[in-house]
């Protein structure tokens, strides 16, 4: 009897260890998936053209936090659905996007989940969402480095101006030329020659001399303007005098050009009045036809006074 019960006891303990264990490893399976079995979720359905890779289990991202994982994918009538279980639900308005995106560089994908703007009206209910299509990271890669190959037969072909640089031996004897005519400038800069090279090379001290002189003659008047010194510096001084006294001027100019052009005055009347310009004009006239007839008898006049005058 002592052996039954000691087998039995036995027996008792191993079930509640075995039992203890199976707990054990449930709630580190629930911890480990990241499953809340008493937390709501929201199941979605996504439609992809293709899914470049995405599996079960992957995360979901909504805004850059982790809101749900892949449940399964099933490919129907030539388009893969993705089914997710997403902690939040969704407020998708029109413009919104749907992308498999790379999870890291060593590989991997997950959803990312653009809802649209705030200020774009909400989608109808039972709408199909629609996913992007995934960009090849390797397909994309492969297409630059296929352009940057193309691009490098090119220039070995010597097409384009890269090409031509490296291959036309014309370019290279042209560039020569330059460089070559560039190291003569740059000797007979180094020698003195030309104005140039007077100027940077002169040691005598003049053109240094020059220009100091001249900041100084610039100086100086600046300085006179500041100082309210001549015309210019009292109109640019604090004493208002000048200014007043150039106002008072245009003032007068501009009412002297008024009353002319309002026909005031006698050159007011002579520009405005048609009538005194043709008399003034006939009295020019009457007037060198004056003077033209004096002329003409001064010779007579001159002889009757010699005439006259020996008597």
């Amino acid at each position: 009897m002592n052996k039954y019960r000691r087998e039995v006891s036995i027996e008792i303990l191993v079930g509640l260890f075995m039992f203890t264990v199976l707990i054990a490893l449930s709630i580190f399976t629930i911890v480990l998936s990241s499953e809340n079995l008493l937390k709501k979720s929201y199941p979605y359905e996504f439609v992809f053209s293709e899914i470049s890779g995405l599996r079960e289990g992957d995360n979901v991202f909504l805004r850059g936090m982790n809101v749900g994982r892949v449940k399964q994918t099933d490919l129907q009538d030539g388009h893969v659905r993705v089914y997710v279980s997403l902690d939040v639900p969704l407020h998708l308005r029109h413009g919104y996007m749907i992308d498999v995106v790379d999870a890291s560089m060593l590989g991997g994908k997950h959803l990312k989940i653009y809802e649209g703007t705030d200020d774009a009206p909400m989608l109808g209910e039972n709408v199909t969402i629609l996913g992007s299509k995934p960009v090849d990271m390797i397909e994309e890669l492969a297409a630059a480095v296929g352009g940057f190959q193309a691009m490098i037969d090119s220039i070995n072909a010597g097409e384009g101006t890269l090409g031509k640089l490296l291959k036309d031996e014309a370019i290279y004897n042209n560039m020569a030329q330059i460089s070559e005519g560039l190291m003569q400038i740059t000797s007979r800069i180094e020698s003195g020659e030309g104005s140039l090279g007077k100027l940077l090379i002169a040691d005598d001290g003049q053109l240094y001399e020059d220009g100091k002189t001249m900041m100084a003659n610039l100086r100086s008047i600046s300085q006179n303007l500041a100082d309210g010194k001549g015309s210019l510096g009292k109109m640019m001084s604090g004493d208002d005098m000048a200014y007043d006294d150039l106002q008072a001027t245009l003032v007068a100019i501009r009412s002297i050009s008024e009353s002319i052009s309002e026909g005031e005055g006698t050159l007011g009347r002579l520009v405005r009045d048609a009538k005194l310009y043709d008399e003034t004009a006939l009295l020019v006239e009457d007037i060198r036809a004056a003077v033209d007839d004096l002329r003409e008898a001064s010779p007579i006049t001159s002889f009757g006074s010699v005439l006259f005058g020996a008597f």
